[in-house]
């Protein structure tokens, strides 16, 4: 396991992880989008701010989990009616 540092608005933060790389890349994505949503909402609590970012990420899950059930029940349609053209 390797020791990674990463600071995100102001603090540091410590982890051990198989893959520093992802890790790094990970906390960059999230330093930079808070300091975004901490431009927008300019807010000094860094609680509230990273509450509005976790409900905004929630947001997007159900957001997509919606779109995946759709494409599934698609590829289910397109999967049936491929099969009925191989029966033809």
């Amino acid at each position: 396991m390797n020791s990674v540092e990463i600071e995100i608005l102001g603090k540091k933060y410590f982890f051990k992880t198989e893959n520093p790389e992802k890790l790094k890349k990970t906390a960059t994505y999230l330093k930079e989008q808070l300091e975004k949503m901490n431009e927008k909402y300019n807010t000094v609590d860094q609680h509230k701010l990273f509450v509005l970012y976790a409900l905004r990420l929630t947001e997007q899950y159900f957001e997509n989990e919606n779109v995946n059930e759709k494409l599934t029940v698609e590829l289910d349609n397109i999967a049936k009616l491929m099969v009925d053209v191989e029966i033809k």
